[in-house]
Formats: structure tokens, C-alpha cells, sequence
């Protein structure tokens, strides 16, 4: 039997942990704490946005759903959990496209 997931209330003074996935068409993440999530969001890649490779996605992902909980994450500790192999990539990446140098500044 399946139940709906019961959220949490957030304790601003506990730390957030956000998990992140890209796929080729939606992007989805969740916001946790002690394991129980606090909220989750999921939303299509716009046209444009299928076009990005997949560590550009990866990095949309991740400064898009930052953006989305900035009001629970400011001021709070987090940790955001995503495909590591992008993050790798961008910090590799010798010259930045102005859409990745944006992202940069973000995060």
C-alpha cells in the first residue's frame, strides 16, 4: 500500500540536505532533514533547455532548486547531493560559457 509522504516543518537550526537529479526532460529535487523530507519539486526542462549537455543540466538542476529554497537555506547550514561527475566537470572547465559564469557567481 502506497501513502502519501508526510512532510516535515523545518527547524532552521538543523542543517538541510538537498538531493538533485537532471534527467533528458525534468529536472527534480527534494529538501530533507533527519531524513524526513520538508518539501519536493519537480518541473519539465523548457526546449532550450533539452539542448544543454548533461553537466550543464546537472548544474541547472542544482542552482535552479538552491533559488527555489533559498528562504529555508539562507542563514542555514545544507548540503546538496548531486552527480559529482558534473560538479567535477564545471571546477575542471577551463573557460566558462556566460550562462556557467553566471551559475558560478550563484553558487
Amino acid at each position: 500500500m502506497v501513502t502519501d509522504p508526510v512532510l516535515a516543518l523545518p527547524d532552521m537550526s538543523k542543517p538541510f540536505v538537498v538531493e538533485t537529479d537532471a534527467s533528458d526532460f525534468a529536472l527534480g529535487s527534494i529538501i530533507m532533514q533527519d531524513g524526513h523530507p520538508v518539501a519536493f519539486e519537480s518541473r519539465k526542462l523548457k526546449d532550450v533547455e533539452q539542448r544543454y549537455s548533461v553537466h550543464e543540466k546537472e548544474l541547472l538542476v542544482v542552482v535552479h532548486y538552491l533559488r527555489l529554497w533559498r528562504h529555508y537555506l539562507l542563514g542555514s547550514p545544507f548540503v546538496v547531493k548531486t552527480d559529482n561527475t558534473a560538479v567535477s566537470h564545471f571546477m575542471m572547465q577551463p573557460k566558462l560559457t556566460s550562462r556557467q559564469a553566471r551559475w558560478q557567481e550563484m553558487l
